[in-house]
């Protein structure tokens, strides 16, 4: 565990730093690498509807027993519209795991806000809680300093 610098704080403020960092470590990593996946799944999407037209539709004339015959029997087709489900669904699972690790973070942010709350005057608890939350967002990007 990492001692925050040059202050004296308790073993449990320490580890509920930690795991504030930690949350906001894996919200970031998490929202980094979404875009690719909504581009990827973009890519498959718009492939299958292109070749869709192109094999299917525009060969069919608009049998829905050909169109059915056709998207079964070509392997390329069928495969991209089964990644094309699947990536979405992959996707839309990786919002909502986002969504879950901002929110975990933003409640810790809050219990971490209102355990260091402090008086408006100055003195030694309010001078530490200077040092954490300046440490806190030069070094990760965390702000503890209000909780909306």
């Amino acid at each position: 565990m990492q001692k925050w610098p040059e202050l004296n704080l308790s073993d449990d403020t320490n580890k509920l730093l930690e795991e504030l960092k930690a949350r906001k470590q894996k919200w970031d990593k998490l929202k980094a690498i979404q875009p690719v996946f909504a581009i990827v799944t973009a890519a498959f999407v718009f492939f299958f509807i292109y070749t869709f037209y192109r094999k299917v539709l525009v060969t069919s004339g608009g049998n829905a027993l050909a169109i059915l015959d056709l998207v079964i029997s070509n392997p390329l087709l069928s495969g991209s519209l089964l990644i094309s489900i699947s990536l979405f669904l992959f996707t839309r699972n990786r919002m909502n795991q986002i969504e879950k690790a901002k929110s975990k973070y933003e409640d810790l942010r809050i219990e971490v806000i209102e355990r260091l709350d402090t008086s408006w005057l100055k003195d030694v608890k309010s001078e530490s809680r200077d040092q954490i939350s300046s440490f806190l967002h030069q070094e990760y990007d965390i702000n503890i300093v209000y909780k909306s």
